[in-house]
């Protein structure tokens, strides 16, 4: 079963007024001084989609295609067991159409996620993300699936902080 709409705004309402967080495609950050570093729920993308461990690779790309994303929590019985990427799908590619529809979530995802805690400092995330060379981390609050943290949201708030923190002019010679 994918998470689809309806259960993503199920989801935004419950997680919404728990979290005080509100669902979005591409959210851009109010500019703001910082004067901590922000939790992992300030910058992730709440509500993902997600798929369930039996799902078809076909559906997968459906769903990666049609919204974008490049990154799936895999849950299985309600809890997040693994996580299949844009990469896991294109590395099918070689297969036959007929024997690539009929593999499943389990076979390809990796069992063995980043998982994070919503209110885990965005530093130390990046930094072990940067070290284990992955592009997102799932995050849980109270192990419910919460959201995702990509490379793209960090991106976000990187630029927001430099923006908020420097005067722009030209850039500084590197030489």
């Amino acid at each position: 079963m994918i998470g689809d709409a309806s259960s993503r705004e199920e989801a935004a309402g419950v997680w919404g007024g728990a979290l005080g967080i509100a669902s979005r495609s591409i959210r851009k950050l109010p500019m703001r001084k910082y004067n901590r570093i922000p939790s992992v729920g300030s910058v992730m993308t709440p509500f993902p989609y997600f798929i369930d461990s039996d799902d078809e690779t076909a559906e997968i790309e459906r769903l990666m295609g049609e919204h974008h994303i490049r990154h799936i929590p895999v849950q299985q019985d309600g809890r997040v067991v693994g996580i299949v990427s844009a990469r896991d799908v294109l590395q099918l590619s070689l297969l036959p159409t007929a024997d690539k529809a009929r593999i499943r979530a389990r076979e390809i995802m990796v069992d063995d996620p980043f998982i994070v805690s919503f209110d885990a400092p965005l530093n130390e995330v990046a930094l072990e993300m940067a070290k284990r060379h992955i592009g997102s981390a799932i995050v849980t609050h109270h192990e419910k699936l919460a959201g995702i943290l990509s490379g793209t949201d960090i991106c976000r708030i990187l630029a927001e902080i430099l923006e908020s923190e420097f005067s722009p002019g030209p850039p500084d010679s590197a030489a």
